[in-house]
């Protein structure tokens, strides 16, 4: 990560050298070369562009992923299930097909299944009324060794108490499509 004004200052410095560079193509007359410059020049003057524009105060590629290509929202039918389980209130959120899409990536050779890109269950969440979840898991299955856990992920340092969510295959009668997706969202309390 780097603070925002640090790579303002760097790419300020790369413009302008950038402009100088093609002043002295010019003066040579050099115009062999002059397109590169021009698109060196033209690419710093985009990252300046962006950076003069952007509220954000650190640079990720993580964080510029998001905000130039956020996840887009929709809404999703889903029915809200409220109960106790040992004392502690639960709730659960089941998602009407087809339900929210969910990135998952393959670990352990192939074997299992990881939530790495945390944005589409972030946005779900807000959609729900949830805090987000600050980073992702491996298939529930890969830590306890039993097949019952295939399709779970769970998340036992949530800030309002153990979440669990549950993977499914929607199907997308609209455009023919079959994609991995969150059939369900519990939430147990401390």
């Amino acid at each position: 990560m780097i603070a925002t004004e640090t790579a303002k200052t760097v790419f300020l410095v790369l413009f302008g050298l950038s402009i100088l560079w093609i002043i002295i193509i010019i003066v040579r007359n050099d115009m062999q070369t002059i397109i590169r410059a021009l698109i060196v020049t033209a690419l710093l003057g985009l990252g300046l562009y962006y950076l003069n524009q952007t509220k954000l105060e650190t640079l990720s590629f993580r964080a510029i992923k998001e905000e130039l290509f956020p996840v887009k929202a929709r809404a999703y039918t889903y029915t809200r299930r409220d109960s106790q389980d040992a004392g502690r209130p639960t709730s659960t959120f089941i998602f009407d097909d087809p339900g929210p899409p969910l990135s998952l990536a393959l670990i352990n050779g192939g074997k299992d299944m990881a939530i790495k890109d945390v944005r589409s269950v972030n946005v779900v969440l807000e959609y729900l009324g949830l805090p987000p979840i600050d980073a992702g898991v491996a298939e529930l299955a890969s830590i306890t060794g039993k097949t019952i856990d295939a399709d779970k992920f769970r998340w036992d340092n949530y800030v309002q108490g153990v979440l669990l969510l549950e993977r499914g295959i929607c199907r997308d009668m609209t455009a023919a499509q079959s994609f991995t997706c969150i059939a369900r969202i519990t939430v147990t309390g401390r």
